[in-house]
Parts: C-alpha cells; structure tokens; sequence
C-alpha cells in the first residue's frame, strides 16, 4: 500500500460518498425473527437476465432498464472499495487524499414506505449495525449517516441517538421523498411530522443529511415520477428532490422553527438554488399577500436561511459553485462530495480541483475540503495533523 497522499496543509473531507450494501447484509444483520419471514428485505440477482433487485415483499425494480447491472458474480458494480473498507482506502481514500470520509447508502432501502413499522425498524438497524462495522475498520477515517425510518419518529429519534452515542455517527440520514400509504397520509419534510425529528436534531446538535436517489421504482419516488423511466428519473430526480426539499425547508417553515437545525443537501448539485432564490425573492417581492398565506413562516430573506443553517453538497466538476457563492454569499456552506464508488466519481479529482479550479480561491477551497464539514459535523479541528486523531462526536 502506497500509504496516503497529503494534498493540502490541511485535512480533505469528503462529505458524501456511498456503500454498496453486500447481498448478504440483511442475513447477516437483520433480527433472527424478520430473517424468517416471507417478505424479509433482500438482494437478488435475476439469474436470465442479471437484473438486479431489492426486493421486500415484491420486486422494487420494473422489468427493464436495468439489464446488466449485477455481473454474475453477484457483487454489486463499481469498484470493491463500495463494500470493503480496505479496498476503499488503499484504492481512493489515500491515493485521492482524503483523509475523512462520510458515507451514505448507495440504494435507498426505504423502509418508511413498507407500511409494516417495524420491519422498516429493523431495517435501518441492520443497516447502520452493518455500516458500523464497516467503518470501525479505519475508525478515525471513515463515518456514517445514520439511517433513521421517518415513517415511526419515536423509533427515529432512538435511532438517531444510538447511532450519535452507540455507533459514533457524526449525522443521520433522512429520505427526501413524500411518505404514507395514502394520500391522507402523505408527508413532505415540511409536514409536522418531522418536527419530533428535528427537535431532536437541533437539541442533540446532530445534523441531517437529505440525499436523493434516482431509483424510480421506490414508493414515494414513484409519486414524482409515474412514468419509472430510468434517464427521466436521474436527470431529474436529484436537482429536484433538492429543490423540493428547500423549499420544505425554507417556504414550508421547517427553518424558521428550529434556527438551530444544522440540514445538508447533497447529490442535488447547486445550479437549481440561484434559480430558487431568485423566484423567492421576486415572489416576496411582488406576491407578498400569496407568499403570506401560503408560506407564513417565511420571514427572512431565502438566503439568509442557507447563510445560517443550510449546507449544500457539491462534486468538484459542478460547473455552478462559483454562481451559487455569487448569489447566496455562503462559500461557508458548502461541503465537497467525491461520490466514490459511483461513475460520477474520476479519479485524481481531488487534485484537479485543488489545483485547477482557478476561479476559486485557496481560502474557498479550504472551506469546501476542511472548514466547512467540521463545522457541519461539529468535528474537532485537526487541520493541521490530517485525520490522524479521531473527531469528537
């Protein structure tokens, strides 16, 4: 092993990279009496046509479009590094040099759409045993989101507490998409059935990360995208459950209720948020009787919510970084995403970016790849010696 490659006087934080679940995590992990039952959460392999699919009860993929994703060995594509640590640092960690990394699943298990609570709890348990594990190969390195099951927000908050005091995660993952099993119960993140889980956040001072995924056959997704095209649901799915999620956030008066709620947007890109901002603005501006009825507690500029207590992913090659600090004045709020082990990923990006991305100053590249993760994460700052003491959590 090469050892790790130092980049920068200072420690590189990846914010969002992925697993690749193994095919056996849920009979490893899952609780003995969920493991008998018929319906109990799996991978499979379709062996005629190597489609691949999570299945839980029924079948999550349509029949096409995917043809070819799962290689007859049954390891999911992409490099090893998705399930195995080792690999993971020697093959991108060290060579990139990155010191931290935090990671999310690669597929979303969705277990808040299951409409059997505690299968979907003992999901996100396996999950986050499992990811533990993982993780406490190279302890002070890599780092989880906990994986929290919004459908029971009692068993959520429990979650998230074991996961910050039990498993040593930094964050916890929340889905982005609508939840319920009908539309009567349907919830967006403004609903107020959230709310228990981000009074819990802003008290534990724990963060939240919301991900999108371009899985077009998950419940919940489906409701934005009946069509289940694949291409449809990836060039449109991620920049738009970003901005669906802002605007829960910002217009549906999650932030101005809980000040103190640390939330990062990730894998949506940042293109969309001038946009956003600029229709917001002109909305308060000109329709400011409809803005007062439809979004009542909205009370500060949009941008000044995102200067205070939002955080948006980004990957190094988004042509739009210098737009967004442009017009929301927050290079501090932005958190640098290698997305490793996914296609978006190219290796020496990190480098590329540190070096090439002249438009950006040294001081906003600090902020992306150091300042602004430890912040977010409310990690104690080793810039100068790397990771080589493990953070605080």
């Amino acid at each position: 092993m090469a050892g790790r490659v130092r980049r920068a006087p200072y420690a590189l934080i990846d914010g969002d990279s992925h697993v690749g679940m193994p095919l056996d995590l849920w009979d490893r992990y899952l609780d003995e009496e969920f493991r008998k039952r018929p319906d109990r959460p799996r991978h499979e392999v379709r062996e005629e046509d190597q489609l691949a699919f999570f299945r839980c009860g029924r079948y999550s993929f349509p029949p096409k479009g995917f043809k070819g994703y799962m290689p007859p060995s049954g390891r999911p594509p992409g490099p090893l590094g998705g399930i195995d640590a080792q690999v993971r640092v020697r093959d991108f960690m060290d060579p990139e040099g990155i010191d931290r990394t935090v990671l999310m699943p690669s597929r979303n298990i969705a277990p808040a759409y299951l409409g059997d609570p505690e299968l979907g709890n003992a999901m996100v348990e396996a999950y986050n045993n499992w990811l533990h594990d993982m993780c406490n190969e190279f302890p002070t390195r890599m780092f989880g989101y906990g994986i929290l099951n919004a459908a029971d927000t009692n068993h959520a908050i429990r979650e998230m507490r074991r996961s910050v005091f039990e498993l040593g995660f930094p964050g916890v993952y929340v889905n982005p998409n609508v939840i319920g099993n009908a539309p009567e119960e349907y919830h967006t993140l403004a609903s107020e059935h959230y709310y228990p889980i981000y009074e819990a956040a802003q008290e534990l001072d724990v963060p939240v990360a919301i991900h999108g995924f371009s899985d077009p056959y998950i419940e919940g997704f489906d409701l934005n995208w009946p069509n289940r095209i694949p291409l449809w649901s990836d060039i449109n799915g991620f920049p738009m459950q970003g901005m669906n999620c802002f605007l829960s956030l910002v217009a549906g008066g999650v932030c101005e209720t809980f000040p103190a709620l640390r939330v990062g947007i990730f894998e949506s890109g940042v293109g969309w948020v001038p946009l956003l901002l600029d229709r917001l603005h002109e909305r308060m501006e000109k329709f400011a009787p409809m803005v007062a009825d439809s979004a009542p507690k909205l009370k500060l500029e949009p941008r000044e919510y995102i200067q205070r207590q939002l955080y948006f992913g980004f990957e190094p090659e988004d042509p739009f970084v210098e737009l967004f600090i442009e017009w929301t004045r927050a290079p501090n709020r932005l958190i640098f995403s290698a997305d490793y082990p996914h296609l978006d990923f190219e290796p020496g990006q990190t480098e590329e970016f540190l070096r090439g991305r002249k438009t950006l100053s040294d001081e906003v590249k600090r902020m992306t790849l150091h300042d602004n993760s430890i912040e977010f994460f409310r990690w104690v700052d080793t810039a100068a010696s790397g990771a080589d003491e493990a953070p605080a959590v």
